[in-house]
């Protein structure tokens, strides 16, 4: 968890120094008190997600044995991850577009006008539920077929770490260039344009 907090502090230091340069910012506004303080919190998210992580493992104590790699493991979790928890997300997004979900849910995440790494991840406690629920599915299924390894949770949580951040701030981290030469990459991330 501490090595998902400095992740995220990374991304929130470089986005700030580059919305302060001014140079690249997507939006050329200045980030607002108002949105500083409601997103104070950005660490709650990993602390929910560490508690919740720890009930699991005292659930499944088998849990507290995993090998270090298992290539078995991290494909089921890339596939997995690919096939139905992107299916699933979409979806879930989707709905909380709609109207009611959106007044009464999502509405506090899209109130961030100039985003930043953090603003990923400041949502209603519902919502957290739900995104834990749905990103956690490639990781118990390789806990319950026995082919989950460090390095399959690890990794899974730091490329949604990763992208999260990428995706939320202020400026674009890969170059538009890359996207010319490799165009299937707009299938596997997604960026703040």
């Amino acid at each position: 968890m501490m090595l998902r907090m400095l992740h995220d502090q990374v991304w929130i230091t470089l986005s700030r120094h580059r919305t302060s340069k001014g140079k690249t910012r997507i939006l050329d506004k200045a980030i607002e008190f108002d949105q500083v303080d409601r997103e104070s919190n950005w660490d709650d998210q990993i602390l929910f997600n560490g508690l919740l992580f720890y009930i699991g493992l005292m659930l499944v104590p088998e849990a507290s044995q995993l090998p270090i790699w298992r290539t078995d493991g991290v494909i089921i979790t890339i596939l997995l991850h690919a096939g139905p928890v992107e299916f699933l997300y979409y979806w879930l997004h989707r709905a909380l577009h709609h109207h009611f979900l959106y007044s009464r849910y999502h509405s506090h995440h899209h109130s961030s006008i100039v985003t930043e790494p953090i603003t990923s991840v400041i949502h209603p406690f519902a919502e957290h539920i739900a995104y834990f629920l749905l990103f956690a599915i490639p990781l118990y299924t390789t806990i319950i077929t026995r082919t989950a390894s460090i390095a399959s949770f690890a990794g899974y949580l730091a490329y949604i770490d990763f992208m999260n951040n990428m995706g939320h701030c202020n400026f674009e981290f890969i170059p538009n260039s890359l996207f010319s030469i490799f165009p299937f990459l707009k299938y596997l991330m997604y960026t703040p344009s």
